[in-house]
C-alpha cells in the first residue's frame, strides 16, 4: 500500500488535512506520522510517496521551516487545502490561576498569543506538534495545560479546566499543500494556481520589480509573494510566489521566460486552486 506523510500523531490538523485528501484518492494510502515538519517533508520519495504539510495559516503567514524546504527541493506541490482550525485550552487544574506550565506548538502559538498572553507565572514550553502538547501535558498531570485542536478535546480525558475556544480569529485557516514527486495531468475547464521559487544570485537592485512587471505585463495576476533568507549574506533573499494560472498558460509561461532570462526559476507546479 502507498503511503503519505504528515505530521503526528494521530489527529492533529495535518493529519485532518491529509485524512480530507485521501477521500477524494482512488488509490488507498497508508498514512505515515512523523514528529516534526522536516521529517515528514524528508520523507516524501523516500519510504512515502506523497506528504501533507501546512504552508500558510490565515493570521501568522507562512510555515517558514517548510518553505526553506521547497527552496532546493525536486519534489512538486500536487494540490492545495484549506481547513478550518479552532483551538482550545486543557487543563489539569481547577482554576487557570493554578497552572504552572503550558503546551503549545511553535506554529498554534502565535494563533492563540491572546489567550496566552493574559497568563501570568506560566512557563511556556514549545512542541512539534498539538496532539504532542497534550500527551505532555497529560504526563506532567497536575498544574499543566494544553493548546489543543478543538475537534481532540475528546482526548482530554481527566481534564477539570476546558476553554474550548482560545484561538485569536474565529475565521481562523491553514492553507496545506500536497507533495510529491511527479506533477499530475491536467484537467480541464478548473481553476489552477502556480507556486514558483526564483532565486536572487545577483547582488543588483531593481529584483522585486523586474520579477512584478514581468507578470504584470502578461496580465498574469500574483496572489502572494514571500522572501526568504538566501543565508549567504544580508540583503539578499529569494522569493517564493504564488500566480493564478497553469505554467502551460501562453501568458504565465512567457512571463516565466522573461524572468529566467534574468534569474533562476524553480516552478514547484500546478494545482487546482482550493475554494
Amino acid at each position: 500500500m502507498l503511503k503519505i506523510a504528515t505530521l503526528g500523531p494521530k489527529e492533529t490538523f495535518s493529519d485532518l488535512a491529509a485524512q480530507q485528501y485521501l477521500k477524494g484518492q482512488d488509490i488507498p494510502y497508508q498514512v505515515q506520522y512523523l514528529p516534526t515538519l522536516s521529517e515528514t517533508f524528508q520523507a516524501i520519495g523516500k519510504e512515502c510517496e506523497i506528504g501533507v504539510l501546512p504552508i500558510e495559516n490565515l493570521s501568522e503567514g507562512y510555515v517558514q521551516v517548510v518553505l526553506d524546504h521547497l527552496l532546493d527541493t525536486n519534489l512538486v506541490v500536487l494540490s492545495e487545502l484549506l481547513l478550518p482550525i479552532q483551538f482550545s485550552f486543557a487543563g489539569y487544574c481547577e482554576e487557570l490561576e493554578q497552572l504552572t506550565d503550558l503546551y503549545v506548538q511553535f506554529v498554534a502559538h502565535g494563533q492563540c498569543s491572546d489567550f496566552i498572553n493574559r497568563l501570568d507565572n506560566v512557563i511556556i514550553h514549545n512542541t512539534q506538534s498539538n496532539i504532542e502538547s497534550l500527551l505532555l501535558a497529560k504526563q506532567q498531570g497536575k498544574g499543566a495545560g494544553a493548546i489543543i485542536p478543538q475537534h481532540a478535546l475528546t482526548m482530554a480525558e481527566g481534564c477539570c479546566l476546558i476553554n474550548k475556544n482560545v484561538t485569536n480569529y474565529k475565521n481562523n485557516q491553514t492553507r496545506f499543500l500536497v507533495i510529491g514527486t511527479q506533477q499530475l495531468p491536467r484537467s480541464a475547464e478548473l481553476n489552477y494556481k502556480t507556486t514558483l521559487v526564483v532565486k536572487n544570485e545577483k547582488d543588483c537592485p531593481g529584483v522585486l520589480s523586474n520579477i512584478v512587471n514581468a507578470f504584470a505585463l502578461q496580465k498574469v495576476n500574483l496572489t502572494s509573494i514571500m522572501s526568504r533568507p538566501t543565508k549567504s549574506q544580508f540583503g539578499k533573499y529569494h522569493f517564493f510566489i504564488d500566480v493564478d494560472g497553469h505554467q502551460d498558460d501562453a501568458n504565465l509561461k512567457q512571463a516565466l521566460e522573461e524572468i529566467q532570462m534574468q534569474y533562476p526559476v524553480t516552478v514547484l507546479g500546478s494545482y487546482i486552486k482550493a475554494q
